[in-house]
């Protein structure tokens, strides 16, 4: 346990430098009569770099591995040794002495190290130097395939009854072997030119041509997101489905690694040794396979390897990949080619069907350490598609592509229109869409949202809604929706409508413009299953005794703006009528009155920057692919009285940062930070409403045992931290490991205030909580992937705990991850 503390401590506090050259030249003389010695050997002490003087004694070496020592020898001559400084560019003239030396008495000795051992830590010490990051500039071009394939297809497909009406599918199989069939129905193609330059760090990438065929699915092109894995194999951490695995290289690698020197040869003119690893203990996030390491610069030439059995992984059952890496130019080697397939399916004895996704790279045309202008690199996307990239023709393919398609590749847009034109596929696609979102298609429209046809609330009792949207069958430019609600108890409809228009072609522009009358709860996290939704209601913890009418037409505009930059920009006209314990009352002169409505209007602006995201994008909606680096936001409203019986003016302004990334071995950590001020005085439903949750469905943007209103301010900060182990600790139980838990911790901390210049406007209720000089304080520790997809969390609330109320709650969510 201790070697693996100071390994888990060496991960977070070890910082990585890229190696510079180091140049030495200088002059080799006979010391005692002056001549110059040509063809004297010059070598860097422990390794193969050296070179010899020339015809008058000068030598010169230029080299990223360098070692500390220089060796000079020449027949008939002493040797000498110099010590000399890395990285940096010297002279060093020596003179040499002839002579005899008597022999030395020869020991022979057992080594004191395996010679697998000794390999590796080469491959470690030179690592930086050997790591593509230590160049200033380069770039190349690239070409990649990615494809899916429904696979566990056995003998029975053929026979059974989901296909007897779709027998074409059979003429479009394949096989790996006699048993394990499989059938592409996605393909995707890419060629673009990349661009790198080091300092200051900048990227670009061209895409020159690109095309995709096959089934449309977002969830399947999610996929295609995660398989474009930027692997480092020198990087101590992989990432791979975000899941951090140890890499064979890395410096504390023999802690998780058991390695083997097993053979050697040449490898396209390079002579290599072959290590091959294997990992000490099941459960760990490692790597099986080899690696073939050159015998002079110990670089990686070519490294094959799959998830070691027992990774705590979900549903990848199987996943190979294999770099190999080209010296193209004298001590610079580059990734040259990349295979991945991965195994998809729910375990491994499933006999449902899977899916492979396979993808292939190759990278050719490179340009090392000539960099091109900052403004170059410095263009409105990281990615850019050029005019005409999606419309090339099979002449250009032809001549970018590595490998010729095979003939089910060629075919898979012949299989499609056939598959689209099948009733009974289209069937069977309409109810997995109807699965995932709540929406069955019907020609054009789509009926919904089977997630809130039904619910109950104390206003009305039993409530019933019906929801309609247009497809993208009907437009991908311009979506109408809209819904209606009937209580059984207020006897009253609700509804709404909504309207979402893609302004522009190339970037993101959204306008959205809605109308909404309906019952809702104030101080929900946006994020949080609506109020309407079985969930929210059924699985309710205590009565929604604060609920409100909401009236309220707006429009907003997301509109990506140069690179890594989203504006927001809307404007609202609401009206609050209150329908239970929140209701609004004034203080005039000592005299309380009650007034049954409210109203506001807001203008609200919102800016939110992160480095290098991208995002998969559908027809109005999109997803975070996530970035490395923290999400940066502010947003400021500005509420105007007067306006359409508005009687309030305010301002509030807020500022966000927030973060989710890997920690090495000990998982993956998300973290946010928030502050906030609200100027003037306004009603306390336009403060600052912190989200409370009053159900069993665990909320990751909300404070699981607070209510609704319970805390109220005007000015604020608020953190949480969450961090996902992995299976850093029940990977190591026996038993429990076949499990597959993983453990989560979390920690949400809030501390406000509220002023009383607000009570001039209306009086804030007596169920408000005030902080006083105690933060809000909420801890918790839960077990996550049980069955693969549920979460149950403990939780505590630390601070102002309630009488006769229990500081304890559980909390149970869903969610699927790899």
């Amino acid at each position: 346990m201790l070697r693996l503390f100071f390994a888990y401590s060496f991960i977070l506090i070890c910082p990585f430098f890229y190696g510079q050259k180091t140049i030495i030249s200088g002059h080799v003389k006979d010391e005692m009569s002056g001549e110059s010695l040509p063809y004297v050997k010059v070598k860097f002490i422990g390794s193969k770099i050296g070179t010899l003087t020339d015809s008058i004694g000068n030598y010169r070496l230029d080299t990223y591995y360098a070692t500390d020592s220089l060796l000079f020898t020449y027949p008939g001559y002493l040797s000498q040794k110099h010590k000399v400084k890395l990285d940096k560019e010297q002279s060093l003239s020596i003179s040499l002495s002839s002579g005899l030396k008597e022999l030395d008495e020869v020991v022979i000795s057992a080594p004191a190290e395996l010679s697998s051992t000794s390999l590796h830590k080469k491959l470690v010490a030179n690592k930086k130097t050997n790591n593509k990051e230590k160049l200033s500039a380069y770039q190349y071009n690239l070409y990649t395939k990615t494809q899916m394939d429904v696979n566990n297809l056995g003998d029975k497909f053929a026979k059974s009854k989901l296909i007897k009406n779709m027998g074409f599918l059979l003429s479009y199989m394949d096989t790996i072997d006699n048993d394990n069939y499989f059938l592409p129905v996605i393909l995707n193609e890419n060629y673009s030119s990349y661009y790198y330059k080091k300092t200051p760090k900048l990227k670009r990438e061209i895409v020159e041509g690109t095309y995709i065929t096959g089934i449309e699915n977002a969830e399947l092109n999610q996929f295609f997101g995660e398989m474009y894995m930027d692997v480092n194999l020198y990087d101590n951490i992989i990432s791979i489905f975000n899941k951090p695995f140890v890499s064979p290289t890395a410096y504390f690698a023999r802690t998780y690694y058991k390695f083997y020197l097993e053979d050697s040869s040449f490898i396209d003119n390079s002579w290599c040794y072959k290590l091959s690893f294997l990992p000490k203990r099941t459960g760990d996030l490692t790597f099986e396979g080899e690696m073939w390491i050159n015998d002079t610069t110990y670089a990686l030439k070519l490294f094959k390897a799959k998830i070691s059995p027992g990774s705590n992984l979900n549903y990848i059952q199987d996943l190979y990949f294999e770099h190999e890496f080209l010296r193209v130019e004298k001590e610079v080697w580059m990734l040259g080619s990349e295979k991945i397939i991965a195994d998809v399916r729910l375990n491994k004895e499933s006999k449902a069907y899977g899916f492979f996704a396979r993808r292939y790279s190759s990278r050719s045309d490179f340009v090392i350490n000539k960099p091109k202008d900052n403004l170059f690199y410095l263009s409105e996307n990281t990615v850019e598609i050029t005019d005409g990239a999606k419309n090339r023709k099979e002449d250009f393919w032809e001549k970018k592509r590595s490998k010729p398609l095979s003939t089910q590749e060629k075919s898979i847009d012949l299989m499609i229109d056939s598959l689209n034109n099948d009733p009974f596929f289209k069937s069977l696609k309409n109810l997995t869409y109807f699965a995932g979102t709540g929406y069955y298609p019907v020609g054009k429209i789509e009926i919904g949202n089977v997630f809130r046809l039904a619910s109950v609330n104390p206003v009305e009792n039993f409530r019933m809604s019906v929801a309609l949207r247009t497809s993208k069958a009907f437009s991908r430019i311009i979506e109408f929706g809209g819904h209606v609600a009937y209580g059984i108890k207020d006897e009253r409809f609700k509804y709404g409508a909504t309207i979402r228009w893609n302004l522009s072609k190339k970037k993101r522009a959204l306008l959205k413009l809605y109308y909404y009358y309906d019952v809702d709860q104030i101080g929900r996290a946006q994020n949080t299953a609506a109020f309407g939704s079985s969930f929210s209601t059924v699985f309710s913890t205590t009565p929604f005794d604060k609920l409100t009418l909401i009236n309220k037409v707006g429009a907003s505009l997301e509109k990506d703006f140069k690179k890594d930059l989203i504006l927001f920009n809307s404007f609202e006209l609401k009206e609050l009528t209150s329908l239970g314990k929140a209701n609004y009352v004034t203080d005039l002169n000592g005299v309380c009155d009650t007034t049954p409505s409210i109203r506001s209007f807001e203008i609200k602006a919102r800016i939110r920057w992160t480095k290098d995201e991208e995002f998969i994008a559908g027809a109005f909606g999109r997803k975070s692919l996530r970035s490395k680096f923290p999400v940066f936001y502010i947003e400021g409203t500005v509420g105007i009285k007067g306006v359409l019986g508005s009687g309030y003016e305010y301002q509030k302004i807020e500022f966000g940062v927030s973060h989710n990334r890997q920690i090495g071995v000990l998982g993956r950590l998300k973290y946010g930070l928030f502050a906030g001020y609200v100027f003037g005085n306004t009603a306390y439903p336009f403060l600052k409403l912190h989200p409370g949750n009053q159900s069993y469905w665990l909320s990751n943007y909300a404070y699981n045992k607070m209510d609704f209103l319970e805390f109220i301010s005007d000015r604020y900060v608020s953190a949480y931290f969450e961090n996902h182990w992995d299976g850093l600790f029940f990977d190591r139980i026996p038993l429990i490991k076949k499990l597959k838990l993983r453990m989560v911790t979390s920690v949400k901390a809030l501390y406000g205030g509220l002023s009383l210049r607000h009570q001039q406007e209306m009086l804030i209720p007596d169920f408000v909580t005030h902080f006083g000089q105690v933060p809000y304080v909420e801890l918790g520790v839960g077990l996550e992937n049980i069955f693969k997809f549920i979460r149950v969390d403990l939780v505590y609330r630390a601070t102002h705990q309630r009488k006769n109320v229990s500081p304890f709650g559980v909390r149970a969510t869903y969610y699927l991850s790899f």
